[in-house]
């Protein structure tokens, strides 16, 4: 007899208010009309460039496309803070100080979350996790914005909703 453990991801689940109101899955969190929790990270470089990446082709939601510097779901029990200092570590094997600039949701067919996102300089040589990140590149905010006109179905619904907040972010 062979066993087959499957290891199912429990989070926080938050109201709109982002109150706690229970421990569940991705899946209960669609049902309940609750939320997850994400974070959303942009790195910038010397040039002011912001650090992309396409998501490697094994990933559950978004494969192959374009998204943040890194992101990731806020484990049980996590701030946004922490989540987003651990997500950088796994994802690109660096630590460096962020800003936590504000909060987008993205409510579609594949996730319910509240997402927060930090940005931060790129000061080191980043070792990119083969499991989340199948190529990266740095672009200009000038670059992106034509890249997501001319290719828009090239970035995930996260990284959209994270660009619209960050053009009205540094307006104000």
């Amino acid at each position: 007899i062979k066993l087959i453990l499957i290891n199912i991801m429990k989070y926080d689940l938050v109201d709109f208010e982002d109150n706690f109101i229970q421990t569940g899955t991705k899946e209960d969190a669609k049902k309940m009309k609750l939320f997850t929790r994400s974070v959303h990270i942009w790195l910038f470089n010397k040039k002011g460039e912001i650090l992309i990446c396409k998501r490697s082709a094994n990933k559950k939601t978004y494969p192959n496309l374009i998204t943040s510097s890194v992101g990731g779901h806020v484990e049980q029990g996590e701030s946004y803070k922490v989540a987003a200092t651990r997500e950088l570590k796994e994802e690109l094997g660096i630590s460096t100080l962020l800003k936590n600039i504000g909060r987008f949701d993205v409510i579609n067919k594949l996730e319910r979350a509240i997402h927060h996102l930090f940005i931060g300089k790129l000061n080191k040589k980043i070792v990119a996790d083969p499991n989340e990140i199948s190529s990266y590149d740095f672009l200009s905010l000038e670059a992106i914005t034509k890249d997501i006109a001319l290719h828009p179905r090239k970035y995930c619904k996260p990284f959209h909703e994270a660009f619209k907040y960050y053009l009205k972010y540094i307006k104000n």
